[in-house]
């Protein structure tokens, strides 16, 4: 046990998650995980955790508002569910994802469809 500047004691030895960029998300608000692609999950002492096999679409349902976080993970990238927290791990650079974004096929459906823009005069 350590003690830090004055604050309660700190166990050194707590379980560490390690992440180029990620995204940590309150698990009790979160109502489904799609995921794209292939993956493995495994069961943990606090939760889950869910490595992905190939580079996929990651989309986060939330109960609230019909609200979701749509996201592109890489390979070896996971999910974990720890207790309260749903944590997006990115074993990349947050820039590295930019290019990644052609992963869900989405995007290819709407740019092959034209264009709708209501006329003005039509209302």
């Amino acid at each position: 046990m350590a003690e830090q500047n004055g604050n309660e004691n700190i166990d050194e030895m707590q379980d560490q998650t390690e992440a180029a960029s990620g995204v940590i998300i309150n698990a009790a608000q979160m109502q489904s995980i799609d995921i794209s692609e292939r993956f493995t999950r495994t069961k943990t002492e606090t939760g889950w955790r869910i490595k992905l096999e190939a580079s996929a679409r990651v989309t986060v349902n939330f109960m609230t508002s019909m609200r979701k976080l749509e996201l592109t993970l890489m390979q070896d990238d996971c999910i974990e569910r720890d207790g309260d927290d749903l944590i997006l791990v990115r074993n990349q650079p947050a820039d590295a994802y930019r290019s990644q974004r052609g992963v869900s096929s989405s995007p290819l459906a709407r740019s092959n469809e034209p264009a709708s823009v209501p006329d003005a005069s039509e209302n």
